[in-house]
């Protein structure tokens, strides 16, 4: 099954990044690709991994921003977090059930 993961601090907040303007959550799509971007983004050891669900979108939405998420690179070697390609909620969770619908 398809799975995303996020960081979480201990209280629940999400790491986000601003980018051109807009706030982001990063996103990745292997647990072992969060471990390697902690390894050269020390900002990152104060957060947890975990597994994106849409109750963890829902509890992140304040007012009436629209999240918006930032698929990171897996084969980008020194890790920046600027690096990758914008996906919706949408996307993240129509390709997670047609993984477990496969």
């Amino acid at each position: 099954m398809s799975e995303y993961f996020v960081m979480r601090r201990a209280n629940g907040d999400l790491f986000a990044l601003r980018i051109d303007g807009h706030v982001r959550i990063p996103v990745w799509s292997r647990w072992e690709e969060t471990e390697r971007y902690k390894v050269h983004n020390p900002e990152l050891m104060l957060f947890l991994q975990t597994r994106l669900t849409r109750s963890l979108v829902e509890k992140a939405k304040t007012g009436d921003e629209k999240i918006q998420f930032f698929l990171l690179s897996e084969d980008a070697p020194d890790a920046p977090l600027d690096k990758g390609r914008e996906m919706t909620s949408e996307e993240i969770f129509s390709e997670v059930q047609s993984a477990a619908a496969g």
